[in-house]
């Protein structure tokens, strides 16, 4: 057929799909939030029996769980594929993408469920079906399931519907899902991490709802860039997601980035980047070489407009990866190969960056705040931001939203973990990360982490009570490696979610979170009168002499007993020079030491 004529064609077909997409619904086929004019969003059980509904009409889609939640609740997942390709073994088979939408994380912020509804209906009815033409497509219709049941009108009060209430933000256990990506503390957080491991979705979106700033935009989103996202995976993201945001203002519900002020009191000192460590989603993902996309609707606006804004945005993106899937598959294939390539024994040296900082530089854009006025609040006597909804006052701000690297480290070749710390492999593994055993014992050149001074945080967080800052001192040292001892090589595609659990400085690594802060505790002791008579010995070396005359000339120190006591015995045979020695050996060089596969 002549290319005016398949061109022709193809507008008349999407034009065709749209009419098809935007016919009356049959009652009998509205969602439960339709059908309660958005005024209420489905229990956790209504969701499952449309679900289910939806299923016995559609061949193409699949209702599994994938785990329970910590009262016990399945968690839902739904795969819907022309190929019928249901687990995640044969969909990797099919040149085809992944898409991975999670919805209800914080299960108040419910938007993305009822828009999921909606769009798997449409597909149920024969609408919208060009979107599975390039893509197998995964919905976690609610991940936090338990929240999810917690329903009450006052969980959200910045929050304009659903009026007959909404879910609670966190687990029963009170654990925020979207701050457990690393540490998988909850059970739903180890069921996703084994999901994610099995299908490898090569492009995911989380649907949330932000409160904050008052402007007249429906939906916002944000996602990582560039060098923050590798290459090839930011300039996907960089090409795809501007449309998708277009064509949702289309629809005459405005879509935007995501507004965080950089100046809580003054919106003219422009916005930031919002970069996420990777305890969040996002910035987990792209830890994984994927694209990742926060979407945020706007909690000020009604509830029928999030949703419908969280729709459109939704095919607006899956329309996206239908253009061309192949550059989808191949951004997430590059990544991952530059990854491992990196990782080689004879790679360059590299770096690892641990943190982000906002960029020095910016780009002007306009948004449609409302008009605001500051003035003392009465009720804590500190000037306030206030907005006066509905009065228009567009303006154009910097937007502060390329991150630059903060703390960074050498790569290393590989990291050596003994053996004697669960906590330790029980991450690695729920993770996926290939993990070797070490046969034998072995001596070997490795560069050590040696971690003192650690500030706690004053207040437990998420149940455990971080590290707040340490001094982390790294040195070459020869050490005896036990057989048993794990091994984890960098030449594989998810390296750097390695690096951020094991690498002390890492704002989410396993040290940082508190979950092996036995590493700074003493274990043995020695009595004052026995030190006494080591002191004395000791002074009589002029070397030592000298060294305890200089610290005294700290009055800090000269005055604290403790800190006396712990000098003179770190310089006694009898100190244990493990205390403080993160039990993580960095392999800096390319090294030879027999290993098999571990499961």
């Amino acid at each position: 057929m002549p290319r005016p004529r398949l061109l022709l064609l193809a507008v008349v077909l999407a034009l065709a799909a749209r009419t098809a997409a935007e016919e009356p619904v049959p009652p009998e086929w509205r969602t439960p939030a339709e059908a309660a004019d958005f005024r209420a969003t489905p229990s956790y059980d209504e969701t499952i029996a449309f679900l289910k509904r939806l299923e016995a009409r559609m061949p193409s889609m699949k209702l599994s769980f994938y785990g329970s939640s910590g009262e016990g609740r399945p968690l839902p997942l739904v795969v819907v594929s022309k190929e019928g390709a249901f687990t995640g073994k044969r969909a990797r088979r099919i040149p085809k993408p992944i898409v991975l939408v999670q919805n209800g994380i914080h299960a108040g912020e419910i938007d993305g469920k009822d828009a999921c509804l909606m769009i798997l209906r449409d597909l149920a009815l024969g609408r919208r079906t060009e979107l599975l033409d390039a893509a197998t497509l995964m919905i976690l219709p609610i991940y936090n399931v338990d929240g999810h049941e917690r329903v009450s009108r006052f969980n959200r009060p910045n929050q304009d519907g659903p009026v007959e209430g909404m879910g609670f933000r966190t687990t029963t256990a009170g654990l925020d899902l979207n701050r457990d990506y690393m540490k998988l503390a909850s059970e739903e957080g180890r069921s996703l991490a084994a999901l994610v491991n099995a299908w490898r979705p090569h492009l995911f979106v989380d649907d949330h709802v932000t409160d904050g700033a008052e402007y007249d935009l429906v939906l916002t989103y944000h996602h990582p860039e560039a060098p923050q996202a590798p290459g090839p995976v930011a300039a996907w993201l960089a090409a795809h997601v501007p449309p998708a945001v277009e064509a949702t203002s289309r629809t005459g519900r405005r879509a935007g980035p995501y507004v965080d002020l950089r100046n809580e009191l003054d919106p003219l000192a422009g916005f930031g980047a919002a970069i996420l460590p990777p305890r969040f989603s996002t910035g987990y993902l792209v830890l994984r070489n994927r694209p990742a996309v926060l979407v945020e609707t706007h909690s000020y606006k009604p509830y029928r407009d999030r949703v419908l804004a969280n729709r459109d945005f939704l095919v607006a993106l899956l329309a996206e990866v239908g253009k061309d899937p192949a550059g989808l598959l191949r951004a997430v294939s590059e990544a991952e190969a530059a990854t491992v390539a990196a990782g080689r024994a004879d790679a360059p040296p590299s770096s690892v960056i641990l943190t982000w900082e906002d960029a020095d530089t910016t780009e002007r854009v306009r948004v449609p705040f409302y008009d605001w006025t500051v003035a003392p609040s009465v009720v804590s006597g500190k000037p306030l931001l206030r907005y006066r909804r509905g009065v228009l006052r567009e303006v154009e701000i910097p937007w502060f939203h390329t991150p630059k690297p903060g703390k960074t480290v050498a790569r290393p070749r590989g990291y050596l973990v003994p053996p004697g710390w669960p906590a330790i492999e029980a991450r690695l593994r729920g993770h996926g990360l290939r993990i070797e055993r070490l046969e034998a014992a072995v001596d070997l050149d490795v560069e050590t982490q040696r971690v003192s001074s650690p500030r706690f945080a004053e207040r437990p967080y998420q149940g455990l009570t971080p590290v707040a800052s340490m001094t982390v001192e790294r040195h070459v040292e020869r050490r005896k490696i036990p057989a048993g001892s794990l091994f984890i090589p960098a030449d594989q595609p998810d390296f750097g979610v390695a690096a951020h659990l094991l690498e002390a400085e890492a704002p989410d690594s396993l040290l940082s979170w508190g979950l092996i802060s036995n590493v700074f505790e003493g274990k043995e002791y020695v009595e004052p009168r026995v030190l006494e008579g080591l002191a004395a010995k000791m002074l009589e070396d002029p070397k030592v002499a000298a060294e305890w005359r200089a610290a005294l000339r700290d009055e800090a120190f000269a005055k604290d007993p403790e800190a006396r006591h712990l000098w003179f015995y770190r310089h006694t045979p009898y100190w244990d020079e493990t205390v403080g020695l993160l039990p993580v050996y960095r392999v800096m060089a390319p090294a030879r030491f027999a290993t098999r596969p571990w499961r």
